[in-house]
């Protein structure tokens, strides 16, 4: 069963996080749209535990969380016409599929889903471990999305190493996904008040 610590115990759950991405584990943790699970992204047998916790077809890729913009440069891609939305747009409810500068083991592809999520505490820990870590919804693959920490299946939040709790997700449903690559919306969700998607 994983540790579950409050995120009101910030340090704690910081420390604890951190420690356990390094270490290889999978921490449950809260985002802006809902309950993800991650790893380190650049971990190959950390992602395949993570896949098979999830129940996840190895073929499907899997989104990564970075810390800004500066670390996004480093694994993708950009051209300036996308930059100019990731600036709008980040961080934000949004994963953006786009093409990496180096293969990692979440997608069988040179593309990959990329989020910095509003929310801080993830995005913390990728930037103090230096790498991005796996974000994917902390559910079994197609079954219920957890907007709330009740919500996250027995078998994942038994299967996980910790699990970080901060009560219900702000947005309370899944990222828009943004093809940058191709320039379309892929996926309708979690929208900022205010924001504007046109291509």
């Amino acid at each position: 069963m994983a540790l579950k610590i409050p995120l009101s115990d910030h340090d704690t759950a910081f420390e604890a996080a951190l420690a356990a991405i390094k270490a290889g584990g999978i921490v449950i943790y809260p985002t802006d749209t809902l309950y993800g699970m991650g790893c380190d992204a650049t971990n190959a047998e950390a992602v395949k535990k993570l896949r098979a916790l999830k129940q996840r077809d190895a073929a499907k890729p899997l989104s990564i969380l970075v810390s800004d913009f500066a670390m996004l440069s480093r694994y993708c891609a950009t051209t300036p016409e996308q930059e100019k939305i990731l600036h709008a747009l980040l961080p934000g409810p949004y994963t953006f599929i786009l093409p990496l500068k180096h293969k990692l083991p979440v997608s069988g592809s040179m593309e990959a889903g990329v989020r910095v999520p509003e929310h801080a505490f993830m995005r913390a820990i990728s930037k103090a471990a230096g790498i991005p870590t796996v974000t994917t919804s902390a559910n079994l693959s197609g079954e219920k999305d957890a907007a709330e920490p009740s919500g996250v299946a027995k078998e994942i939040a038994e299967g996980a190493d910790l699990f970080i709790e901060n009560g219900k997700c702000k947005y309370a449903q899944g990222s828009t996904v943004i093809d940058l690559v191709r320039m379309k919306v892929l996926r309708k969700g979690a929208v900022r008040e205010g924001d504007r998607i046109e291509f």
